[in-house]
């Protein structure tokens, strides 16, 4: 409970400023400061809803779209990939989605390059507006004072209603011209009566009109209509018209495309937005023109395909005819020649080469407008071809083995079949490609339609909230983490006595004089904290005035080897509880039967005397004056055995009275009259009253504040007093908090009690 002081000389340790600190000290500061750092988390827990809450809302709507593969019109294609394909369709696709061919003609059609934007009122508007404050409910929470505050920061009447756009309100425009030099810039569209309003930039009026119908001027570029406004007399509404390519690249940003399943072909596609009801028709749009220009592509490829067919019909046509005829009249010359079985078989093996080259002739005029020559699929085509004509010359090479009259009738006759055999295929193309191009439907459908989801999905205000809160409580940590990483201060009795300073007591923090101070209107005077009321009087069980009693039984033994019984208490700086300590200590002395005199020596800003609900002056300042005796300078405090002096009228030269005589004399007197004198000075850094007062008192005791003065201040505050001829006897460890009290024994007060 009371540390003793050490009689074995001062520790063989070099003096530290900073103890080590360990995870027990680190968890103990915490729980100390947990209050603070609960209030710091609780303020940002409120900024962090009031943030999230004033934020817009976002809200998304979401789509299926299905995206299959193409497939070759002419199915010889297919057989002549080879490897993968030069693109995949479907990310080409994806890609076309989010082009500015598709964004840009949904911004035409919508005109979504008119923003409308409404004025909040600052700081709270967009909050209030968030949780539904109508402005009929704002009227009647903002009467008086608070709504001409209201209104003389924005610039209005009270009884107009004022520029803000609140819940409920809102402003649909149809169409939004303006003059190119005005593209981009703020106008302002104020509500007027009946459904009128005027369109204002800068200040000056551009158009002015009705809900409903089209006004314009000509002269200035400007054309707007108004489709819908739903808002009180004088709210305004800012309005601009961006760049084209702007709200294409605004639309592209708020578009997402995420794929479902793998390989699947399926996509969702999610527009964000303010606008829930906009949103859902922006991505209609979307997936509208989308689809739309898919199936006008593969209606364009049937279109070329089929204008082609019809151009090499009629050539195929007359080429037919021409070999009939010629097959013909060559068999009315020879009087009907037939062929031999040797050489129909040859004719059929040339007819199904000529057969498969013209279809690839075919399918080289397709792949001449997708690709190059030097494509993968373009390659394989040629390579096909060339075994072909190797295989012609050989079948070629045979019929010139046959007589001249089967080679003739042969090569009649294959010209004749082939011709028919392209014509016909050709016939069955075509008639192919008209139902292609009647029923084109696309590789594109559209699985869903553009549906809003449940609620917003920014902000998240519980998770902002609670990462507020978090974040809040985090740098309180912090804070007292690094706080105790760079403190300076004075933390175990182990510091004081490296320095020279035995410990004679060390004094718990008094949570009864914190209430005690409270509930007596603790207050400033002169910059000094002051209290009302002796804590040894009020709360007598306290740990700390125990601890009091402890320092008391030290000093009685102490003091056996001092000259004279006068104990000067001071401190290297204010705020230490060198007061505190003086006066409480007085009156366990005098509980214990000891007749003391407690002499308030700080003439400068002493406020002793508020502890004993007495006045101030008529004190020391006035008895070394000879200006009143010692009998009216020396007061009963109401304490038996305790009697005290206050530090009276605040004079000029302080210092100078201390030195005089009178003062000498007061204090022989008391050790004669007294079985204590204690002295309670002014701090020794501030002035030299102690090391005047020291001189004239056998024992000094230093008074040190746990967490606030640190030992090299204490070093230099012994030294400048031992210059001075006073010796030091020891220390008192002042107001150490409740947790570092275990180590020291002062839990188990509380056990006991």
């Amino acid at each position: 409970m009371t540390v003793f002081p050490s009689h074995h000389g001062l520790s063989s340790e070099p003096p530290r400023d900073t103890p080590d600190i360990s995870l027990v000290k680190l968890v103990s500061t915490l729980l100390e400061h947990k209050w603070k750092i609960l209030f710091i988390g609780a303020l940002f827990l409120l900024g962090g809803y009031f943030y999230a809450s004033s934020q817009p809302r976002i809200y998304q709507a979401d789509t299926l779209i299905q995206i299959e593969g193409q497939k070759s019109t002419l199915g010889l294609l297919e057989t002549l990939a080879v490897g993968e394909q030069a693109g995949n369709p479907t990310t080409a696709e994806l890609e076309i989605l989010q082009s500015r061919m598709v964004m840009g003609e949904t911004v035409d059609r919508l005109d979504l390059a008119i923003q409308i934007e409404p004025r909040r009122m600052p700081m709270v508007g967009d909050f209030l507006v968030n949780h539904g404050f109508t402005r009929e409910q704002v009227d009647r929470l903002t009467p008086g004072v608070l709504g001409s505050w209201l209104g003389r920061i924005g610039g209005w009447e009270q009884d107009e209603g004022g520029p803000f756009v609140w819940a409920g309100e809102s402003l649909r425009v149809s169409r939004f011209d303006v003059p190119p030099h005005a593209e981009g810039r703020t106008h302002v569209l104020r509500v007027a009566d009946e459904g009128q309003y005027s369109l204002t930039r800068d200040g000056a009026t551009v158009l002015a009109g009705r809900v409903g119908e089209t006004v314009q001027d000509e002269a200035s570029g400007y054309r707007l209509f108004v489709s819908q406004l739903e808002a009180h007399a004088g709210a305004e509404f800012e309005m601009r018209r961006v760049a084209h390519l702007d709200a294409i690249a605004q639309l592209q940003r708020r578009l997402t495309i995420e794929p479902r399943g793998k390989d699947s072909g399926v996509y969702q596609v999610m527009l964000s937005g303010q606008d829930r009801e906009q949103i859902v028709r922006v991505l209609d749009t979307i997936t509208g023109v989308f689809l739309s220009q898919n199936v006008q592509r593969q209606s364009e490829e049937a279109e070329k395909q089929l204008a082609f067919l019809e151009e090499q019909i009629p050539q195929v046509n007359v080429e037919l005819t021409g070999a009939e005829n010629a097959l013909n009249d060559y068999r009315a010359q020879r009087d009907s020649v037939d062929l031999t079985f040797e050489t129909q078989n040859l004719l059929g093996s040339l007819v199904a080469v000529d057969n498969q080259l013209s279809e690839l002739a075919l399918a080289e005029a397709e792949l001449a407008e997708r690709f190059r020559p030097t494509h993968p699929n373009y390659q394989a085509l040629l390579r096909k071809r060339s075994q072909l004509q190797a295989e012609k010359l050989q079948l070629e090479a045979n019929v010139n083995d046959l007589p001249e009259t089967q080679q003739e009738v042969l090569r009649l006759t294959r010209d004749t079949q082939v011709n028919q055999q392209i014509y016909v295929q050709l016939l069955n193309k075509r008639q192919e490609m008209r139902l292609v191009k009647a029923g084109t439907v696309g590789n594109v459908r559209i699985l869903d339609t553009a549906v809003l989801q449940r609620g917003s999905i920014a902000p998240r205000v519980g998770l902002l909230t609670a990462g507020s809160a978090l974040l809040g409580m985090l740098l309180a940590i912090v804070g007292v983490m690094l706080r105790l990483a760079f403190s300076r201060a004075v933390e175990t009795p182990e510091q004081l006595e490296a320095i020279g300073l035995p410990v004679y007591a060390i004094v718990p923090v008094s949570s009864g004089q914190n209430k005690l101070s409270h509930y007596l209107r603790r207050r400033r005077k002169d910059g000094v904290h002051v209290f009302r009321g002796l804590l040894a009087i009020t709360d007598p069980e306290e740990p700390t005035v125990e601890a009091l009693r402890g320092l008391r039984t030290s000093l009685y033994f102490a003091m056996l080897e001092s000259s004279d019984n006068r104990l000067m208490i001071t401190g290297s700086s204010p705020e230490a509880g060198k007061s505190f300590i003086a006066a409480n200590l007085a009156v366990v002395c005098a509980q214990a039967g000891q007749r003391v005199l407690l002499v308030d020596a700080d003439m400068r800003k002493g406020h002793l005397h508020h502890a004993f609900h007495q006045a101030g002056k008529g004190g020391l300042s006035e008895l070394i004056s000879n200006r009143i005796g010692v009998d009216e300078a020396v007061r009963a405090s109401g304490i038996e055995h305790l009697d005290f002096i206050s530090r009276g009228i605040v004079p000029p030269n302080p210092s100078e009275l201390l030195m005089q005589k009178p003062f000498h004399d007061l204090l022989d007197w008391a050790a004669q009259h007294y079985d204590l004198v204690i002295l309670d000075t002014p701090p020794v850094m501030a002035v030299t009253d102690a090391a005047i007062v020291g001189k004239h008192a056998g024992s000094c005791l230093m008074v040190a504040r746990y967490g606030v003065n640190s030992p090299k201040e204490l070093e230099i505050t012994k030294r400048r007093l031992e210059h001075a001829g006073v010796r030091v006897k020891g220390a008192v460890l002042n107001a150490v908090a409740y947790s570092t009290n275990r180590q020291y024994g002062y839990y188990n007060v509380y056990a006991y009690r």
